[in-house]
């Protein structure tokens, strides 16, 4: 079957161009050289871009057209190199009561977000985490109070920090059933943005576990339009380069611990970033482990955006991973169920 002139003239071009596009993104993605802002913004784009060439792809083999080759070896470089977003996987392990498990939350300070207007918003996020009974609860932008404390008294070892009103950052918890025998935070520079650790004795074993809140990216899907491109690129520029600085502080805090890693919270950015990339070398990722679908964790219209996570060091094997669909808050709460690897 011959490509009509329409074909000619406007799918071949864009076909090539998109499938050269993802080529491009995948080698700057495995790149050393510095950020490029527009890329790093394009890598957010990826899903589309598969979709995109896989439909192309799907289209020229069916009519036997030689252009299959571009969303061909663009799918192929995509999956080899940067690997999936979307991922089918079962529990076929049997549970154990050595499992640990991990939940993590961005909690926006319980006041819900623009679906849900609910004066009752706190105490639905913790039964909701409390009816999950997790031996972790994470949280990010946590807000502590009595009742807090009160509802979370099942977990009798916890961090909170900072405590209320003592510094600009936004507070981060870690609940645990497990006793905390160390504890800390990192405190990052000019940013409300920060991460804190704790190490849990968990039988004979000990492990540390990484809170984390990364930059934010600061923008919505409501405010794009009103966004001056340039303003937009350059912020978004600014908060890249923080993350970065943010990840590597992370990356050689945790190369001092003398325990096995657990690093989980608000990545604040995608599984094909290069921040993502440098936080997650030599780690398992929970979702890509045992996860099912795209694993979103943002409520954001546009983009199914998976921005949190839950990584582990090869001394664990992940058990299970779960996504929730609840509107508690602008993030989807996450839990991971792992043990240690036999020796």
């Amino acid at each position: 079957m011959r490509f009509s002139k329409f074909t000619l003239y406007f799918v071949r071009p864009i076909t090539v161009f998109l499938s050269l596009l993802l080529i491009v993104l995948c080698i700057y993605n495995i790149s050393n050289q510095a950020e490029i802002i527009l890329f790093e913004l394009l890598l957010l784009l990826i899903p589309y871009l598969v979709a995109f060439n896989f439909i192309t792809g799907l289209y020229a083999s069916i009519i036997r057209s030689k252009l299959l080759i571009w969303p061909l070896v663009s799918l192929i470089i995509w999956i080899f190199v940067l690997g999936p977003f979307i991922v089918f996987s079962s529990t076929d392990e049997d549970k154990s009561i050595n499992d640990i498990s991990v939940l993590s939350f961005n909690a926006l300070n319980f006041v819900g977000n623009y679906r849900i207007k609910s004066s009752n918003i706190q105490s639905e996020i913790l039964n909701f985490v409390t009816s999950e009974d997790p031996d972790i609860l994470c949280f990010q932008e946590f807000k502590s109070s009595r009742s807090t404390l009160k509802q979370l008294s099942n977990y009798p070892h916890y961090y909170i920090y900072p405590k209320n009103g003592t510094t600009d950052y936004a507070p981060l918890a870690i609940f645990s059933k497990v006793p905390i025998v160390a504890k800390g935070s990192l405190d990052f520079l000019d940013t409300p943005n920060n991460a804190i650790y704790v190490d849990l004795k968990v039988g004979i074993d000990t492990l540390r576990l990484y809170n984390i809140h990364l930059q934010s990216l600061r923008f919505r899907p409501s405010s794009i339009k009103r966004e001056n491109p340039i303003r937009l690129i350059k912020r978004l520029g600014e908060t890249v380069e923080k993350q970065k600085i943010q990840a590597n502080q992370i990356i050689k805090h945790r190369k001092e611990s003398s325990y096995p890693v657990v690093i989980c919270g608000d990545f604040n950015n995608s599984q094909y970033s290069k921040v993502y990339s440098s936080l997650s070398k030599n780690m398992k990722d929970s979702f890509l482990e045992k996860g099912n679908g795209y694993g979103t964790t943002l409520s954001f219209k546009i983009l199914p955006f998976r921005i949190d996570y839950i990584l582990l060091e090869n001394n664990f094997e992940v058990i299970e991973h779960k996504n929730y669909d609840v509107v508690l808050s602008d993030h989807y709460p996450i839990k991971a169920t792992f043990r240690f690897q036999n020796p």
